[in-house]
């Protein structure tokens, strides 16, 4: 049983890596979780051999569908 709700880094530059072999990652600004999702803002798509996409506006992600975040120091 948790005593404290573990912390997220809000407001941290955060890559997101997916479940699975071929999904994507996101490389942006964690800017909130809301209920079972997190908020991303300044997003990036990361592709294969070091490519990115910057997307517009923000992007939702399922947090079930979070296998592990990075924190950017």
């Amino acid at each position: 049983m948790w005593l404290f709700k573990p912390q997220y880094p809000i407001c941290k530059r955060i890559i997101v890596n997916l479940r699975g072999a071929d999904s994507p990652a996101f490389r942006g600004v964690l800017w909130q979780k809301r209920g079972g999702y997190l908020v991303l803002r300044n997003v990036e798509l990361l592709k294969a051999r070091g490519e990115t996409t910057p997307l517009d506006g923000e992007v939702v992600v399922f947090q079930e569908n979070v296998s592990f975040l990075q924190v950017i120091t």
